[in-house]
């Protein structure tokens, strides 16, 4: 077996019950289904990280082509655009955008 060491976990009652049922149905050690589950969740884990990292390095890409496109001109700030809309339809609900 491999170089296994012990480690005290603590579980809620209903987690533990889960795990013993478990473990019986599939005739195998609350400890084996525990290691497979943690390997399973960090396999998991490593997966979503990969995704994660993918989506960012298109996002660094779509910028890059938008940035050529634009002639290395940025696109106009958002807030700022979104505060000018707002304070033109006050001006113009105030009567005062004529």
């Amino acid at each position: 077996m491999e170089n296994l060491q012990r480690v005290n976990l603590l579980l809620e009652r209903r987690q533990r019950e889960a795990l013993e049922r478990a473990a019986r149905r599939k005739g195998r050690s609350v400890s084996d289904l525990v290691r497979e589950y943690i390997a399973l969740g960090m396999e998991s884990e490593g997966i979503q990280q990969q995704e994660r990292m993918r989506a960012l390095e298109n996002a660094r890409t779509l910028k890059k082509r938008i940035l050529e496109r634009r002639g290395g001109k940025p696109p106009a700030d958002a807030v700022e655009v979104i505060n000018q809309m707002r304070e033109e339809r006050t001006n113009e609900s105030l009567g005062s955008g004529r």
